[in-house]
């Protein structure tokens, strides 16, 4: 619950419960009655906004495609640089570095593995792998919305083609870790 008014308290939207650095809510930084009556209306009309709409249709397809070019390129460099496809190839089953990361991050939390590192390649290495492994387990794909996994535009179905490609790897180094 936040505070509006002298008058009454209501139920405040989550966007409005976010709380800075020093604890303040959005409504303890505007003073004017007004001005917090505004604000209350605007989280109001969004909070009663139907939820499944957004859930099923793609509002900004520009925007999405836009977003979708980027991140594509955003992962596809990274791997590039980061050479990440070689440590997650299962090879020598026993011997592969994506083997023994993956036996590492499934005894131990990442920051485990990875106290006292000095080399952060090496720590984002490990990031690398852990996060391949929670792309393995459905963890990021189930978050895509309907409405974009199933979006007709080129960039979107290509960045979808790659985080399958992505979680496909995931299931593959646990795969060959059991």
């Amino acid at each position: 619950m936040c505070h509006t008014c002298k008058e009454h308290v209501v139920v405040c939207s989550a966007l409005l419960e976010q709380t800075n650095g020093n604890g303040r809510t959005a409504l303890d930084l505007v003073s004017a009655t007004s001005q917090k009556e505004e604000l209350l209306r605007s989280a109001q009309v969004g909070d009663s906004a139907p939820r499944n709409r957004a859930a099923t249709e793609v509002l900004n397809l520009p925007l999405l495609e836009s977003g979708s070019c980027l991140l594509a390129h955003l992962i596809f460099s990274y791997q590039q640089e980061r050479g990440l496809s070689s440590c997650t190839q299962p090879s020598d089953k026993s011997h592969s570095l994506g083997y023994k990361l993956v036996r590492a991050l499934e005894a131990h939390a990442l920051q485990r593995v990875t106290v006292g590192w000095m080399d952060q390649r090496a720590v984002r290495l490990v990031e690398d792998a852990e996060t391949l492994l929670e792309l393995g387990r459905g963890s990021y794909l189930g978050q895509v919305s309907q409405a974009v996994k199933g979006c007709k535009g080129e960039n979107t179905q290509f960045l979808m083609e790659i985080l399958e490609d992505l979680k496909s790897r995931g299931e593959a180094l646990v795969a060959h870790h059991h």
